[in-house]
């Protein structure tokens, strides 16, 4: 079973922040708005400075996979390509300060500090991929949706409830289940003692001392 609480990656981006606050202005986009497009020129760079950025595929038949979900203080759109390869959209009212591309590619150049930055970045990038695709592959939908949740939580500022901003689809195009299974996944864990649920959107990770998780049943994808 792959890790269910992993430690969210912490790096120093002071460089960036600073790179941010000198050369980037500020840009607001509302619900499902599209930030950047599959397809169109990569020559942006984006620090979330409020609410939450999908970033996703979508192929031939219509089918979506949402790989991660940016926040505040995240960056979207660090890139060789000169075209993006997955689109970016809000999942709420967002607001992000954009960079020119060509700018980070020039400081990228002469400031060490910032490459260090950058690589620290996309490590903890790919770690996350991995422990992604991991989960797809070994975990039961319940462990799915908790991996998720509490990998969620762990990253938010309080120890309380804790507010989804996205909906049930785009949870289920993120960790590979129906709309309707994600819903049942969410029930499962509620009865099972392992969240608390005080609307659809607020909920609470409880510690599972009784050993629930392992008696969690399997709920298949679609």
């Amino acid at each position: 079973m792959p890790e269910m609480n992993p430690q969210p990656c912490k790096t120093d981006q002071s460089e960036v922040l600073s790179l941010f606050a000198r050369h980037s202005f500020e840009q607001h986009f509302q619900t499902n708005s599209t930030l950047l497009l599959h397809g169109e020129p990569a020559d942006a760079v984006y620090l979330v400075a409020s609410g939450t950025v999908r970033c996703c595929t979508i192929d031939a038949d219509g089918s979506r996979q949402i790989f991660s979900f940016q926040r505040k203080g995240e960056v979207v759109g660090i890139t060789d390509m000169d075209y993006w390869h997955f689109t970016a959209e809000a999942v709420d009212h967002v607001i992000v300060k954009s960079m020119p591309k060509s700018i980070l590619e020039q400081e990228l150049a002469v400031n060490v500090a910032l490459r260090h930055e950058i690589r620290a970045w996309v490590r903890g990038l790919l770690a996350e991929r991995e422990r992604q695709l991991l989960m797809l592959s070994k975990s039961k939908g319940p462990d799915r949706l908790l991996h998720f949740l509490q990998d969620y939580a762990a990253k938010r500022p309080t120890s309380g409830f804790v507010v989804l901003p996205m909906c049930r689809r785009d949870i289920g195009d993120h960790i590979g289940l129906s709309t309707e299974a994600v819903s049942r996944a969410f029930s499962h864990l509620k009865r099972a003692g392992l969240i608390e649920l005080k609307s659809c959107e607020k909920y609470r990770i409880v510690d599972d001392p009784k050993g629930n998780l392992a008696a969690l049943p399997n709920i298949k994808p679609v």
